[in-house]
């Protein structure tokens, strides 16, 4: 599948800079006899519905069929991933707990606080990044507006009045628009929740005037006309959603931002286990019920090494930085 607007991962808004292979060798570590011996606990930090938990429930499935052994999902959404994400930190390091990470938890979220329960790169034993996918900007079907021209031209008319929904503060969701609020000269409001899927519904109901909703679990409701696309943020447009471009190309050149989704454990898990879980996930990335799935759905599917997802996470954090002391987004 041809789509060269994820060939340069943007991360965060299209400031990352690192480009990685997606076909490096892994470790031929034998697999501990030990382990896994007990069930492993898979902590999505965000509600179910989400684009996390979607991935995650696919991932796990497989997983533990891999490693004859459940894999249990845990749901720990709130403060934009932050209480799952610090939960796998408090873990022990011996191959039971596992996380899925994002931008929002192990790029952004840590750096708008003042106070961070934990650092990404420091705290966290990365396994492999997975996929990265665009946001599609969506509204109620019933708005006016049926271009990103128009919408702008609303809100502009409409300032103070109009918000949108993320998944929470700190969150990829956030970040994204705060960035075209600023390119665009826009005010949109930020009102959060804990998850995508409530902030979703939000529009579809009609409370919530806007999302950057994740590709995952918004083309179902495009699909049934519960919401109307803009846009999309990806640099080019995506195969899902073909008749909807791209925000660069509507008007906002260099505009770019997606999101991803890896695989952590705590800080101190014995390499051996983690180069059993690095091997097993690349493998079921490979594999056709998910790879055909997920590409399906506009996702670009992964699967590196530990350390190039962690050479990654340092890079995303470093940008994250940037952009948060750029906006002033730091939160109490």
């Amino acid at each position: 599948m041809k789509n060269s607007g994820f060939r340069k991962l943007s991360g965060v808004l299209a400031l990352m800079s690192s480009v990685f292979g997606t076909g490096s060798a892994l470790a031929q570590t034998s697999k501990p006899a030990a382990y896994p011996t007990a069930p492993i606990r898979f902590i999505v930090p965000f509600a179910a519905g989400s684009g996390n938990d979607i991935v995650s429930r696919r991932i796990g499935q497989l997983l533990s069929e891999s490693l004859r052994q459940s894999v249990v999902i845990e749901n720990r959404d709130g403060a934009g991933g932050m209480i799952g994400i610090t939960q796998v930190t408090k873990s022990a390091p011996d191959g039971y707990t596992i996380g899925m990470g994002s931008p929002s938890t192990l790029a952004m979220a840590p750096y708008m606080m003042k106070e961070p329960p934990y650092d990404p790169v420091r705290d966290l034993a990365p396994i492999t990044l997975i996929a990265a996918t665009p946001f599609v900007m969506v509204v109620h079907p019933r708005t006016a507006a049926n271009t990103l021209a128009e919408y702008i031209t609303y809100a502009k008319a409409n300032r103070g009045k109009l918000n949108y929904s993320s998944a929470g503060k700190g969150t990829t969701h956030h970040l994204a628009v705060e960035m075209f609020n600023s390119l665009a000269g826009t005010d949109f409001s930020h009102v959060p929740y804990k998850g995508a899927a409530p902030a979703t519904v939000a529009v579809v109901s009609g409370e919530i005037d806007m999302i950057f909703g994740p590709i995952l679990s918004t083309v179902p409701l495009l699909q049934s006309k519960q919401l109307k696309a803009l846009a999309i943020s990806s640099a080019q447009r995506s195969t899902v959603l073909p008749d909807v471009p791209t925000i660069a190309e509507s008007g906002y050149p260099g505009y770019q931002s997606v999101n991803w989704y890896g695989i952590v454990a705590p800080r101190g898990t014995p390499p051996a286990i983690v180069d059993v879980l690095n091997r097993e996930i690349v493998r079921i990335i490979g594999t056709p019920d998910i790879r055909n799935q997920l590409l399906k759905e506009g996702a670009r599917l992964y699967g590196n090494t530990a350390k190039e997802f962690a050479d990654f996470i340092v890079s995303e954090s470093a940008n994250a930085k940037k952009v948060i002391k750029q906006l002033s987004l730091v939160m109490e």
